[in-house]
């Protein structure tokens, strides 16, 4: 899978992308059937499919008559993207800023602060040992 290097996907194309995200090589069906009936009509998620194509979030191979959809892009790359988006748009790119408007702002419980106190902490031991570990030298 690639990079979504500037892929911008919407909230009604990332509905798709979670139901793509699932299998590789699904028919239109099998993406639309998992998407909350009722919430958009058939044609307009057929539509939100075809952008999906043509932005390069999803690859489709015609097999007879069958088109199958895959995703190009990994659900981890998009995640990643979205974030530092949000953190450009809101935050001017300071991931301090961000982190610290969630700690003041938003209800954290003890088990996740502790748990974000310790990947800070293995983070910053991993910075450490790379920092410690002697440099070898060529002959």
């Amino acid at each position: 899978m690639s990079e979504p290097s500037e892929i911008h996907i919407t909230d009604a194309e990332w509905e798709l992308m979670e139901s793509i995200w699932q299998a590789d090589d699904q028919t239109a069906g099998d993406v639309l059937s998992r998407v909350v009936a009722g919430h958009r009509s058939h044609r307009t998620l057929r539509t939100l499919l075809a952008r999906l194509v043509e932005k390069g979030a999803v690859s489709v191979r015609v097999e007879g008559s069958r088109h199958l959809y895959s995703a190009a892009v990994s659900r981890e790359s998009c995640v990643r993207s979205a974030a530092q988006s949000f953190a450009a748009r809101f935050f001017d790119g300071n991931l301090q800023s961000l982190l610290m408007h969630f700690v003041e702002h938003e209800s954290l419980s003890e088990e996740d602060a502790k748990d974000l106190r310790e990947r800070l902490a293995a983070r910053e031991a991993k910075k450490v040992s790379k920092r410690s570990r002697p440099v070898k030298k060529s002959k």
